[in-house]
């Protein structure tokens, strides 16, 4: 539940809760809470619909909440549905598997871009009564007696709203938390790239995780969008020498050089630009909450510290942060 007012008294507030972030962790946190009858408003410093950076491949775990929103089925007949996943070793020797069927999560993974995850879970949100307002730079987070003050900037004025809580769901940047002192400073962080290739000959029709071509400790990865169109990317955490000499787009054009690589994309080309992105990788060690304040997803550190992923993780931490406000 959202805690009373430090003085007992009654305050007015434009909103029960502000949450900052419409990605897929401030998004699903929006949708519980209008769906518990809450007066919720969801802000992003973009105008919707927009891309993300990022490998497009759902879990099982991640397809559950996504199921339990509502939105499951139209993602699947969208995107890219796989049953298996093949990790490759060092060595180059495969490792197949198969989900299992464990009846609260689907069996199968799915891959399908982040303009349309993002876009069609806050539609979700909005159909449950949030409502949203784009081109919100959040400069900063006050807390008043009961509730919060949030203020930034919208089309070059000053924005101000204020409600009983907020979340932030702002991923990987952490401009706003530093300067809120959530985090005292830059967290470790794994460097990652991405791009898209279109007509490839011949897809294994599964989720590849490729631990053979690249640097270690990382991975490359191929996630199949279609038949003939896949996510091609890369990932690495770097040591400290590694920091001043590699980026993350190094490291994915040195995995597509690769023999293996080259003979699979043999006729393909390449759809879209090389973009790099950051993963935190401070899981289980960031703060979580602050002066009625909660944090979901990245922006809590919930990123997998092995595989990257993360949006499962903002998926659940949505959930669970509704539940404890509702």
């Amino acid at each position: 539940m959202i805690p009373p007012s430090s003085t007992g008294q009654n305050r007015s507030f434009s909103h029960d809760v502000i949450v900052i972030g419409a990605g897929p962790g401030g998004s699903t946190t929006a949708f519980y809470l209008a769906q518990a009858g809450l007066n919720t408003l969801l802000l992003d410093k973009a105008d919707f619909p927009r891309d993300k950076t990022c490998g497009d491949g759902l879990t099982p775990r991640a397809l559950h909440v996504l199921a339990e929103i509502g939105v499951l089925d139209s993602l699947a007949a969208q995107g890219c549905v796989m049953e298996q996943a093949t990790v490759y070793a060092p060595s180059g020797r495969p490792i197949s598997t198969t989900m299992p069927d464990r009846g609260d999560f689907p069996p199968y993974m799915l891959a399908v871009p982040r303009l349309l995850l993002d876009e069609t879970i806050r539609q979700q949100a909005l159909k449950a009564g949030t409502q949203f307002c784009g081109g919100v730079h959040v400069a900063d987070i006050e807390p008043i007696d009961g509730g919060v003050r949030v203020r930034g900037r919208r089309a070059g004025k000053a924005y101000e709203v204020t409600g009983r809580m907020a979340v932030i769901a702002i991923g990987a940047s952490t401009k706003l938390l530093l300067q809120l002192g959530l985090l005292k400073e830059i967290p470790p962080l794994i460097l990652a790239a991405r791009t898209y290739f279109e007509e490839i000959p011949q897809l294994s029709g599964q989720f590849e995780f490729h631990f053979d071509g690249v640097p270690l400790p990382g991975y490359g990865w191929i996630f199949p969008l279609s038949a003939h169109s896949a996510n091609i990317g890369a990932g690495l955490i770097p040591s400290r020498r590694q920091k001043s000499t590699i980026n993350a787009k190094t490291i994915l054009e040195q995995f597509v050089a690769a023999p293996f690589m080259r003979q699979m994309l043999a006729g393909a080309r390449q759809s879209g630009p090389i973009k790099g992105f950051p993963l935190r990788t401070d899981f289980a060690t960031a703060p979580v909450t602050g002066p009625r304040l909660l944090l979901v997803g990245e922006a809590a550190g919930l990123v997998n510290p092995v595989t990257g992923e993360g949006v499962d993780y903002a998926l659940e931490s949505g959930k669970l942060a509704a539940a404890q406000l509702s």
